[in-house]
């Protein structure tokens, strides 16, 4: 199948890596890549150079790979605007341009089968523009954490234009997908008319995956985010320090802090010298290390899915992750990973000394292979799946 030869669906995602922030939304690239190998994916995204770091007024970015072609369109505004009046402008702006784009996009490929939204804001508001304008349905996946009751901000905590568009994106779609069972039955609890359908993240098994670890003599410890609060970054720490006060030696690789906060906790804990800080790296950089570690923490307070537990699955390596209800979906205890009680350095102190004591009752191949329904052939089918049946004669999209 190729763009010359068959319909295409339109994705407008309201995050996707781009060249002011490679690895904003690469989950939902991944999703691309993988749905595009059984349709036509057009991806049409559009960013703000608030800096005018590569236009001071529009540029089109353009790449094909396969069947995915993928249009960012990136713009600023006038330097004599601020405060709410940019804000207002670049919302304008921002729909001014797709509006154009869109319509240029019809007129030289004609209409696409459906639109698929990824994250109701904002990329919502130009879904519900096609859909009144064109009459194309148009499907939403999810992958915020807003709409978790735990979460900080959580959707009551968002502007009132904001919860308004979110609200009639999820009216109007016809249908909604959502990564993780947890995160659709809170999108339902808001919304008690929704139905969802769960189509989780993917691991791409040509660059995760398991190969002999090299022998080290001090275990290896991973931790991939920012340390926000919702990674409760101050408990994994205390944790540390409590696994370090019992002479067993490790160390830290963390991948995507801050160095002055990472710098902060480590040393407030006195974990300084055990402590090793990478930027954000390429997937394949980032495979090689899981590759060789022991054992990757992810403790967090609340998640909607968690790509890297899945990653550092892929390549035969457990984890150790915090007993909330997403992580009930993709760990099983003692066969993939740990699952440890939340909030609790005591706990999850005991838990990394017992991994780190007893490695050998994790096998690789069978963690590796609990993978099998995160590969990009098995979501991308999913997704073929859903848009099928919405275009299915009868259907309420129709």
């Amino acid at each position: 199948m190729s763009f010359d030869n068959l319909q295409y669906v339109l994705w407008l995602p309201s995050w996707y890596p781009n060249k002011l922030a490679p690895y904003d939304g690469d989950f939902i690239q991944r999703h691309a890549q993988a749905a595009s190998a059984f349709v036509p994916i057009h991806v049409l995204y559009i960013v703000k150079d608030k800096q005018k770091q590569i236009t001071s007024s529009v540029l089109v970015d353009q790449q094909r790979t396969g069947n995915l072609l993928e249009t960012i369109i990136y713009y600023s505004n006038p330097r004599f605007l601020f405060g709410i009046t940019d804000k207002l402008f670049s919302l304008w702006n921002y729909k001014r341009l797709y509006r154009r784009f869109i319509n240029e996009l019809l007129l030289t490929r004609g209409l696409p089968w459906l639109v698929h939204v990824h994250i109701a804001f904002k990329a919502g508001i130009i879904a519900n523009w096609i859909k009144k304008r064109y009459a194309i349905p148009f499907l939403l996946s999810e992958h915020w954490t807003i709409y978790l009751d735990e979460a900080r901000p959580d959707l009551n905590e968002l502007g009132f234009l904001k919860r308004r568009f979110i609200s009639k994106t999820i009216a109007n779609a016809s249908k909604i997908i959502s990564v993780s069972d947890y995160l659709g039955r809170s999108i339902k609890g808001k919304w008690p008319f929704v139905n969802y359908k769960v189509i989780p993240n993917v691991v791409n098994t040509n660059i995760f995956y398991p190969s002999d670890k090299k022998v080290h003599p001090v275990p290896r410890l991973l931790h991939i985010s920012n340390l926000s609060y919702q990674k409760d970054p101050e408990q994994l720490f205390r944790a540390l320090k409590l696994v370090k006060d019992k002479g067993i030696k490790f160390t830290l690789e963390v991948f995507g802090a801050s160095r002055q906060l990472l710098n902060s906790l480590a040393n407030d804990k006195q974990l300084g010298d055990m402590v090793i800080l990478h930027e954000e790296v390429p997937q394949a950089v980032l495979a090689q290390h899981l590759r060789n570690a022991d054992v990757l923490i992810l403790y967090s307070r609340y998640e909607t899915f968690g790509c890297v537990i899945i990653e550092a699955n892929a390549c035969g390596v457990p984890v150790i992750v915090a007993d909330i209800p997403v992580m009930r979906e993709l760990v099983n205890q003692d066969q993939n990973g740990v699952l440890v009680k939340p909030e609790s350095a005591e706990a999850l102190a005991e838990a990394v000394i017992n991994v780190l004591q007893n490695k050998n009752q994790f096998n690789t191949q069978s963690i590796a292979e609990t993978v099998i329904k995160y590969s990009y052939s098995t979501v991308g089918k999913m997704f073929l799946d859903e848009y099928l049946a919405l275009l299915a004669p009868g259907s309420a999209a129709r």
